[in-house]
Parts: C-alpha cells; structure tokens; sequence
C-alpha cells in the first residue's frame, strides 16, 4: 500500500476528518483498495446509521384565503391550527366550521407576533379527531 500516491481532495477530507482513528484507517485502506468513492459511501452510511436523525421534521402547511370580505390566513402544524385575520368574524366562523368537520380544538393563550400581518390572531390546539357534528 502506497499512501502517497493518494490523492484526497477538499470533499473527501471533510469526511475524512469526522472519522475517529480506527475509522480513519479502514477508509485509507478501503480508499487505496476500491476506489476514493466506494470508501466515502461506506463510511457515510456507517456514520448515518450511528447518528440517525433524532428530531422529527414537524409538517406545516399555510393558506391565505378570502373569506367573505375579509382575508383568513390559516397555519396547521400535526397538532395546532393558528388562525390569523383582518376579521374576528371570519376566525370565529372558519374555527366553527372546523369543529363541525370533526376536529375537538382547545383554545390556546398566544400572542400575536411581528410575522401575523393581519389585525386578529387565535390560536388552537387539536386535542381529538371525531366524526363530523351535526347542527341540529
């Protein structure tokens, strides 16, 4: 094995320098044997299935709807559902009929901040899915 014929350019050093020792040689040896890039894919995958991601990536969806005469910005995340809009009119309907398609929601005590560009702001927290209620 002759290590100075090697070549590692500036990507394959930053893998290079998050092995630890052990992990270091082998992709030295893996890299003069199979090729520079069998040995960083090898390695990659060694070191995803050691860190796997650990934070959940959360969902969130917006619309920005005309309700009526007024605009209604909706915001949903896997358990939240913000309401924001230059009517309180609107809110309290669109919030009604959200209860009415089935969705238990729990009113929740935030404030408005700087990126709510409209005039009202609720906020909701989705404690159950039923069945749709019927207004009779």
């Amino acid at each position: 094995m002759k290590l100075n014929e090697l070549e590692i350019f500036e990507d394959e050093f930053d893998v290079f320098v998050v092995l630890n020792d052990q992990s270091k040689i082998e992709f030295l040896f893996d890299a003069m044997e199979q090729g520079m890039e069998s040995s960083i894919i090898k390695q990659v995958t060694k070191l995803d299935s050691i860190q796997p991601d650990t934070l959940p990536k959360q969902k969130i969806t917006t619309e920005d709807i005309q309700f009526g005469d007024s605009r209604l910005c909706i915001t949903c995340t896997d358990n939240q559902v913000y309401l924001n809009s230059d009517s309180l009119k609107a809110i309290r309907m669109f919030a009604s009929k959200i209860t009415n398609d089935g969705l238990l929601l729990w009113p929740m005590d935030l404030k408005k901040t700087a990126f709510d560009m409209y005039r009202y702001f609720k906020a909701f927290k989705i404690i159950g899915r039923v069945g749709p209620v019927s207004s009779n």
